[in-house]
């Protein structure tokens, strides 16, 4: 469809070259989780003592909750780099957005954005890692509930469609659209670069770059566009043979 800047160049090729770098990146983040593991124990017996002052106790604090946040960007940062295990089956999207609607509106309900989903009824079964594409659909709809909780109208709409409803693609569409400010086409590409974020240090800026590579290992097309004030995201899904 016309506008949309589509993520295929984080599609992950197959390769010896590839297997080389899945390996060399599993060995560093073992690497920095056995130094981080030392960061936090000793943080933890360091303020089991009584007698620390203040200020002792509170640098220590900082330093052990940056060890557990070192940890979790590690867990994530193997997922963006394609090293997350990805079994695939058939699935029942309408039976998956039971949960997935509710949890999404919790998602905006937090931030005070309204929140409205709509599904075609009947869908057909995909072939997708179900706690995977779980993972993509979260870090979409708190991408789109954090842009909108910027904007006035603070709104977000998902709308999924039966093929042929919406594209002449073939596949199950799925819509996620917010209201955002303007954003430029040539600056979309941005958005699925590892650690590129525009919202400050407590982001990593992988939440695109991860749905994108997990998009592209599962065989589900990603597109960003954003018009007059909205962006929309798609995520065209084959259908299971």
């Amino acid at each position: 469809m016309a506008d949309f800047v589509f993520a295929d160049d984080y599609i992950l090729e197959s390769s010896k070259t590839r297997d080389f770098y899945v390996e060399f990146l599993k060995g560093l983040i073992h690497k920095n989780n056995n130094l981080v593991g030392v960061i936090q124990g000793f943080g933890s017996l360091i303020l089991l003592e009584d007698g620390l002052d203040a200020n002792m106790r509170e640098n220590t604090g900082q330093m052990e909750a940056a060890a557990r946040t070192m940890t979790d960007l590690n867990k994530k940062v193997l997922t963006a780099g394609g090293c997350g295990r990805v079994d695939c089956a058939k699935a029942n999207l309408q039976d998956m957005f039971r949960f997935q609607e509710d949890k999404a509106a919790s998602i905006c309900s937090a931030l005070g954005v309204n929140f409205k989903f709509e599904a075609t009824p009947g869908l057909p079964p995909v072939f997708i890692d179900t706690t995977k594409f779980s993972e993509i659909f979260e870090n979409l709809v708190k991408n789109a509930a954090e842009s909108a909780a910027q904007t006035d109208k603070k709104a977000v709409l998902i709308e999924v469609f039966a093929p042929g409803a919406a594209t002449s693609t073939g596949t199950v569409d799925i819509f996620i659209r917010n209201t955002s400010a303007d954003i430029p086409s040539h600056k979309i590409p941005e958005f699925f670069e590892g650690f590129y974020s525009s919202k400050g240090n407590d982001h990593y800026g992988l939440g695109l770059t991860t749905a994108a590579v997990l998009c592209g290992q599962m065989n589900i097309r990603m597109g960003i566009k954003c018009v007059d004030s909205t962006t929309t995201v798609w995520l065209a899904i084959p259908v299971a043979e």
